[in-house]
Protein backbone atom coordinates (compact mmCIF):
# COMPACT_ATOMS: atom_id res chain seq x y z
CA UNK A 1 0.00 0.00 0.00
CA UNK A 2 3.06 2.31 1.02
CA UNK A 3 4.81 1.96 -2.57
CA UNK A 4 1.22 2.74 -4.59
CA UNK A 5 0.47 5.83 -2.34
CA UNK A 6 4.51 7.22 -3.01
CA UNK A 7 3.11 6.35 -6.31
CA UNK A 8 0.49 8.39 -6.83
CA UNK A 9 2.27 11.04 -4.89
CA UNK A 10 4.78 11.40 -7.60
CA UNK A 11 2.43 11.34 -10.21
CA UNK A 12 -0.99 11.41 -9.49
CA UNK A 13 -2.24 9.83 -13.24
CA UNK A 14 -1.20 6.40 -12.16
CA UNK A 15 -4.20 6.81 -9.87
CA UNK A 16 -6.64 6.20 -13.12
CA UNK A 17 -4.26 3.41 -13.99
CA UNK A 18 -6.33 -0.20 -13.26
CA UNK A 19 -3.47 -1.75 -12.66
CA UNK A 20 -2.75 0.39 -9.50
CA UNK A 21 -6.15 1.46 -8.58
CA UNK A 22 -6.88 -1.00 -5.94
CA UNK A 23 -5.26 -2.76 -2.82
CA UNK A 24 -2.61 -5.10 -3.33
CA UNK A 25 -3.97 -7.20 -0.15
CA UNK A 26 -7.55 -7.82 1.88
CA UNK A 27 -5.92 -7.66 5.12
CA UNK A 28 -7.87 -5.27 7.67
CA UNK A 29 -6.53 -2.50 9.29
CA UNK A 30 -6.62 -3.65 12.90
CA UNK A 31 -4.34 -6.63 12.04
CA UNK A 32 -2.30 -4.05 10.68
CA UNK A 33 -1.71 -2.05 13.74
CA UNK A 34 -0.94 -5.12 15.29
CA UNK A 35 1.36 -6.32 12.92
CA UNK A 36 3.28 -3.32 13.35
CA UNK A 37 3.11 -3.04 17.47
CA UNK A 38 5.04 -6.27 17.02
CA UNK A 39 7.53 -5.22 14.53
CA UNK A 40 8.44 -2.08 16.48
CA UNK A 41 8.69 -4.47 20.01
CA UNK A 42 10.90 -6.56 18.15
CA UNK A 43 12.84 -4.17 16.73
CA UNK A 44 13.17 -2.10 19.97
CA UNK A 45 14.44 -5.80 21.70
CA UNK A 46 16.95 -6.26 18.87
CA UNK A 47 18.01 -2.71 19.40
CA UNK A 48 18.44 -3.52 23.08
CA UNK A 49 20.32 -6.72 22.53
CA UNK A 50 22.83 -5.07 20.27
CA UNK A 51 23.42 -2.07 22.51
CA UNK A 52 24.09 -4.55 25.18
CA UNK A 53 26.84 -6.89 23.33
CA UNK A 54 28.52 -3.56 21.99
CA UNK A 55 29.07 -2.42 25.90
CA UNK A 56 30.10 -5.77 26.30
CA UNK A 57 32.91 -5.81 23.56
CA UNK A 58 34.21 -2.27 24.75
CA UNK A 59 34.36 -4.00 28.39
CA UNK A 60 36.01 -6.31 27.33
CA UNK A 61 38.77 -4.25 25.07
CA UNK A 62 39.18 -2.17 27.91
CA UNK A 63 37.32 0.69 26.60
CA UNK A 64 34.47 2.58 28.28
CA UNK A 65 30.65 1.33 27.74
CA UNK A 66 28.53 3.69 26.36
CA UNK A 67 26.16 5.61 28.26
CA UNK A 68 22.03 4.72 28.47
CA UNK A 69 21.51 7.62 27.01
CA UNK A 70 23.01 6.14 23.23
CA UNK A 71 20.40 3.58 23.70
CA UNK A 72 17.58 5.69 24.40
CA UNK A 73 18.08 7.51 21.61
CA UNK A 74 18.20 4.16 19.34
CA UNK A 75 14.62 3.34 20.72
CA UNK A 76 13.42 7.14 20.26
CA UNK A 77 14.18 6.46 16.32
CA UNK A 78 12.85 3.22 16.07
CA UNK A 79 9.32 5.07 17.60
CA UNK A 80 9.46 8.30 15.04
CA UNK A 81 9.83 5.74 12.38
CA UNK A 82 6.76 3.94 13.47
CA UNK A 83 4.89 7.07 14.69
CA UNK A 84 5.97 7.77 11.01
CA UNK A 85 3.75 4.65 9.55
CA UNK A 86 1.11 5.20 11.88
CA UNK A 87 0.41 8.70 10.48
CA UNK A 88 0.92 7.40 6.63
CA UNK A 89 -1.48 4.80 7.38
CA UNK A 90 -4.10 6.71 8.26
CA UNK A 91 -3.71 9.63 5.64
CA UNK A 92 -3.05 7.85 2.08
CA UNK A 93 -0.03 9.24 1.90
CA UNK A 94 3.66 8.39 1.91
CA UNK A 95 7.52 9.09 1.66
CA UNK A 96 9.98 6.61 1.45
CA UNK A 97 13.62 7.17 3.44
CA UNK A 98 15.44 7.11 0.01
CA UNK A 99 14.08 8.34 -2.92
CA UNK A 100 13.35 5.71 -6.42
CA UNK A 101 12.18 6.27 -9.81
CA UNK A 102 8.86 5.49 -10.71
CA UNK A 103 9.63 2.15 -13.04
CA UNK A 104 11.49 0.81 -9.51
CA UNK A 105 8.16 1.40 -7.62
CA UNK A 106 6.42 -0.07 -10.38
CA UNK A 107 8.52 -3.19 -9.90
CA UNK A 108 8.48 -3.22 -6.42
CA UNK A 109 4.56 -3.31 -6.85
CA UNK A 110 4.41 -6.03 -9.32
CA UNK A 111 6.93 -8.47 -7.17
CA UNK A 112 4.09 -7.67 -3.95
CA UNK A 113 0.96 -8.47 -6.33
CA UNK A 114 3.07 -11.87 -7.46
CA UNK A 115 3.85 -13.19 -3.95
CA UNK A 116 0.46 -12.06 -3.11
CA UNK A 117 -0.97 -13.98 -5.76
CA UNK A 118 1.37 -16.96 -4.79
CA UNK A 119 0.40 -17.07 -1.04
CA UNK A 120 -2.90 -17.14 -1.99
CA UNK A 121 -2.70 -19.83 -4.26
CA UNK A 122 -0.94 -21.82 -1.55
CA UNK A 123 -3.80 -21.18 0.80
CA UNK A 124 -6.00 -22.67 -1.28
CA UNK A 125 -4.18 -25.50 -1.98
CA UNK A 126 -3.01 -26.15 1.66
CA UNK A 127 -6.91 -26.07 2.08
CA UNK A 128 -7.89 -28.42 -1.10
CA UNK A 129 -5.07 -30.54 0.45
CA UNK A 130 -6.63 -30.53 4.13
CA UNK A 131 -10.06 -31.36 2.67
CA UNK A 132 -9.08 -34.45 0.37
CA UNK A 133 -6.95 -35.76 3.46
CA UNK A 134 -9.40 -36.01 5.63
CA UNK A 135 -12.27 -36.84 3.01
CA UNK A 136 -9.70 -40.15 2.31
CA UNK A 137 -10.13 -42.19 6.10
Amino acid sequence: MKLRHVLFGVDPKYKKNAKYKDDESDIDDDWIVEHEENLKAKEIEKTEKKFTKENEKLEEEGKKAQKEEVLEERIAAIEDDFKQLAKERGTGKATLKRERPVEKLEDSIDKLNAKIKTFKLQMVDRDAGKEVALGTR
